[in-house]
């Protein structure tokens, strides 16, 4: 009974370790974006800054401040 219990209780416990592994994978990679020119208009979507932070098309890159404004 007690052997039993235990192969449960084990079967139980590796399950539950391979659930929460794939619950933890790591995001795929960035699709890279072109650097976005300084202080002009974006035209497309492009990396703003040395952080890379995506820029949507018709806002202003601050690359020295990492941040799109419109």
């Amino acid at each position: 009974m007690l052997r039993t219990f235990a192969i449960a209780l084990l079967a139980t416990a590796m399950s539950v370790g391979l659930a929460d592994a794939k619950g933890h994978k790591a995001p795929p990679p960035k699709a890279s974006l072109a650097p976005c020119a300084t202080e002009q208009q974006v035209k497309t979507t492009c990396a703003c800054g040395p952080a890379k932070i995506a820029c949507p098309a018709g806002a202003y890159c601050h690359a020295f401040m990492n941040a799109c404004t419109r």
